[in-house]
């Protein structure tokens, strides 16, 4: 299974590609821009680097911050 993960609920936003365990790619930045301004580069260069056809991703997974969980709450009350 080919998982791309991509984390941006902290100062550190980081972009990976693991397949069956297996780490093919990880991008990890910490710069004073906001993190809409680097995950999609990020991942084109990821991309560029493994030769990534999104199409081949069994799942995408994404990691929320206590803000978005504490919203998602707020939402269904």
């Amino acid at each position: 299974m080919k998982v791309l993960g991509i984390d941006s609920s902290g100062l550190v936003a980081s972009v990976a590609v693991v397949e069956d365990d297996i780490l093919l790619a990880e991008y990890t930045v910490n710069y004073k821009k906001t993190h809409s301004q680097t995950l999609l580069p990020m991942l084109k260069e990821i991309g560029d680097m493994i030769n990534l056809d999104l199409n081949s991703l069994d799942a995408i997974a994404i990691a929320a911050g206590g803000k978005q969980r504490k919203m998602q709450r707020n939402r269904k009350s």
